[in-house]
């Protein structure tokens, strides 16, 4: 599988998975309705009205630096920002303009070295 991030300051394709914890991430597809959606309530015939589709990736890393952490954050600052991936079309990668919000840091302490190492949970939402 693959999912990458395009790197506005160095025009490169950015692999995440390597942070990526194991069961790290997930996935959901969301309907978008339009104003006609809704259920009736003599018959209770649902209208769905879908205008579109949307994908939303949510990621836990495993315990990293804190210097890969930042050059992580650093992919997900711009307001939008593009992926490319095959989670929904394996075999063939797409690409998604996605926004992400609510980035999440945790420090955690490795006991054994004494470093200090963060992990972060973040969203990828498809604009």
């Amino acid at each position: 599988m693959t999912y990458q991030i395009f790197n506005t300051n160095t025009s490169q394709w950015v692999d995440i998975l390597w942070a990526v914890s194991y069961q790290g991430m997930d996935s959901s597809r969301n309907d978008v309705d339009g104003t006609n959606a809704g259920r009736v309530l003599q018959d209770a015939l649902l209208t769905r009205d879908r205008l579109a589709t949307k994908y939303k990736w949510q990621f836990t890393t495993k315990p990293i630096t804190a210097a890969q952490a930042a050059s992580i954050e650093a992919l997900l600052m711009p307001e939008f920002f593009r992926v490319r991936t095959d989670w929904y079309t394996p075999g063939t990668l797409t690409v998604y303009t996605v926004y992400s919000n609510n980035v999440t840091k945790a420090y955690v302490i490795n006991k054994g070295s004494g470093r200090e190492l963060v992990k972060l949970s973040f969203p990828i939402v498809e604009r």
